[in-house]
């Protein structure tokens, strides 16, 4: 395939597919795929971008249209393939409709929570993987350098950054809601990542009547500075299910899929929140029925955009206008100078 064919993203987002669709899609995204992909001409390089909001496949190929996907799902493994076809709301974005989107994305316009401060670092540690798996050439070089470039410039003109816009905030916040006035034990929180840590620094920010945070990771170098930077106490991963006992909340900011759970004792949580892609709570949540339940899905429900945020969107698209009249000159360039070379 030559490098100078066209450019796309395929995927599925919170705006238009459901949250067990996106976990089904999530469990099969990941770097061991990219060759896999690439070795059966399902494109002639390969991003997978998996979040909390989305999961998308960023790549080149020769094929136009709906043949981009048959495609991909031709090349890969029956399940995956069948996951895709069947899934609802699936968009696709070919050439400069493409590089839009990703510098959106990677700004933080099309995210759950406007302008939310994680999605910057994930877009560029899924580029960063893909390379290390051999998955990218120089169109996905340029896509990616090009449109994280743009979306940096487009957060620093918005003001994106300044505040705390992110899920964990949005989370703490809507706990903060529906906890209001109740007593409460200690705070449970599983993970110790970007969510985990947004999440407790709002917690302690806010004072939300917690007695105290009890933090419980599969890295315990992770978990055991987070512990030191909110002042909570950590619990050895092996150990979590026992916390579960003295917790009136448990948060999961952790991915994987469903955590196992086989002890039962009392009531359970006053509170279940799962941050997880796929979720990571729902065993917990078929034993203690009666704990009010929040997950993705109903933090979307939640958020909107406020009137304050409109002038600092409107700031964004105009620096991604600018940038993308640039990467369609320089792209236009460069397919040129190889038809003139192959000329």
């Amino acid at each position: 395939m030559s490098s100078s064919q066209g450019i796309f993203c395929v995927g599925v987002d919170h705006h238009s597919t459901s949250l067990g669709v996106r976990e089904a899609l999530a469990s099969f995204a990941g770097d061991r795929w990219i060759q896999h992909l690439i070795e059966h001409e399902g494109a002639g390089e390969v991003v997978f971008l998996s979040t909390c909001n989305r999961v998308e496949i960023y790549g080149r190929s020769e094929q136009k249209g709906p043949e981009i996907m048959s495609s991909l799902a031709r090349s890969m493994p029956t399940d995956l393939g069948s996951a895709w076809k069947e899934a609802r709301g699936v968009y696709l974005h070919e050439g400069i409709a493409c590089w839009r989107h990703l510098a959106e994305v990677a700004t933080g316009l099309r995210s759950m929570v406007v302008g939310e401060g994680e999605i910057l670092g994930q877009v560029r540690q899924a580029y960063a993987a893909s390379r290390e798996a051999g998955g990218t050439g120089t169109s996905m070089h340029s896509l990616f350098q090009s449109g994280l470039r743009a979306a940096r410039a487009a957060r620093a003109a918005a003001g994106f950054g300044r505040g705390d816009a992110s899920v964990g905030r949005l989370a703490a916040e809507a706990m903060g809601e529906l906890l209001e006035g109740k007593e409460r034990r200690p705070l449970l929180l599983l993970g110790s990542g970007h969510t985990a840590r947004s999440f407790a620094m709002v917690e302690k920010e806010l004072e939300l009547g917690n007695q105290g945070i009890l933090i419980s990771s599969r890295s315990e170098d992770r978990a055991n500075a987070l512990a030191v930077e909110v002042g909570a106490t950590t619990v050895p991963w092996e150990h979590w299910a026992r916390a579960v006992d003295s917790a009136a909340v448990v948060v999961s900011a952790l991915a994987g899929g469903e955590l196992a759970w086989t002890e039962c004792k009392g009531n359970g949580p006053e509170l279940l929140l799962d941050l997880g892609v796929p979720r990571t709570l729902t065993a917990l949540r078929r034993a203690f029925p009666q704990s009010k339940w929040v997950d993705l899905e109903e933090l979307a429900r939640r958020s909107e955009v406020m009137p304050e945020s409109l002038g600092a969107i409107h700031r964004a698209e105009e620096v991604l206008r600018k940038h993308e009249t640039y990467f369609a000159m320089q792209r236009t360039a460069r397919i040129e100078k190889v038809q003139a070379f192959r000329g």
